[in-house]
């Protein structure tokens, strides 16, 4: 892999991990049009970049991690339940990138859905936790978006966009933080430590915060369902050069 190649891919983490459009399924893209095979480690790379993005963007916000420790423990379980037991399926998935259409269909569905809702302002309980947690682990699927999933999801059980917006992200954290734990090993025998490794990380953790500000924007404007045009065009396209 060139350094060009590094830092677009790194740029492209930063961007994607956070617009609801899909980290690993630009990723995968990127590394099929560049001759390279996706990698999982790559991925758990520079998710760990924008993992270090989160902690800095909400770095004055840890009483309410902590107040909602307990939902965001619970919706985090379906996660580690697929990471552990479909462990197997979800390497197999990052190696190919022929059902990536289909799902960036899912992400376009669930982010048109956010443009029929009245913004509400109910209160995250267990339940809404659970089913907020269970569309996280289906985005474990490549071009399923994580951050589309959890927050169109949290918005349509009513819960308002920041609240939907904070807890996502709070996901996001322990989500990444056992990816690192399962995957150390690989990480630690794998290439990420030289200069243009470390560079590519820089850039994709400061992308990454920029990125998160900008969401928070589109939240706020209740223009959520917008990013489902660039997902269901790219669908489109997808459909014919894959």
């Amino acid at each position: 892999m060139s350094a060009l190649q590094s830092y677009l891919l790194g740029l492209t983490q930063g961007i994607t991990e956070f617009l609801p459009i899909s980290s690993s399924g630009h990723l995968n893209l990127l590394q099929h049009f560049f001759g390279l095979t996706p990698s999982l480690s790559l991925d758990i790379f520079l998710n760990t970049a924008t993992l270090f993005s989160v902690i800095f963007f909400f770095r004055n916000q840890i009483k309410y991690f902590f107040d909602n420790l307990k939902y965001i423990i619970v919706g985090t379980i379906p996660a580690i339940i697929a990471g552990i037991f479909f462990r197997d399926f979800i390497e197999s998935t990052f190696s190919s990138v022929k059902f990536m259409p289909y799902e960036f269909l899912i992400t376009t569905i669930l982010l048109f859905s956010t443009k029929f809702i009245k913004i509400k302002n109910n209160k995250l309980n267990y339940k809404s936790a659970l089913i907020i947690g269970l569309m996280q682990a289906v985005a474990i699927l490549p071009a399923v978006s994580r951050s589309g999933a959890t927050i169109a999801t949290a918005l349509l059980l009513g819960l308002a966009p920041l609240a939907a917006f904070n807890f996502s992200f709070c996901l996001f954290i322990i989500a990444s933080l056992g990816a690192i734990v399962l995957d150390y090993k690989m990480l630690l025998t794998t290439s990420f430590f030289n200069p243009v490794s470390i560079t590519t990380f820089i850039l994709t953790t400061i992308t990454g915060i920029i990125a998160l500000y900008y969401l928070r924007k589109i939240l706020q404007k209740n223009s959520f369902w917008y990013f489902g045009v660039y997902t269901l065009i790219l669908s489109g396209i997808l459909f014919f050069v894959l």
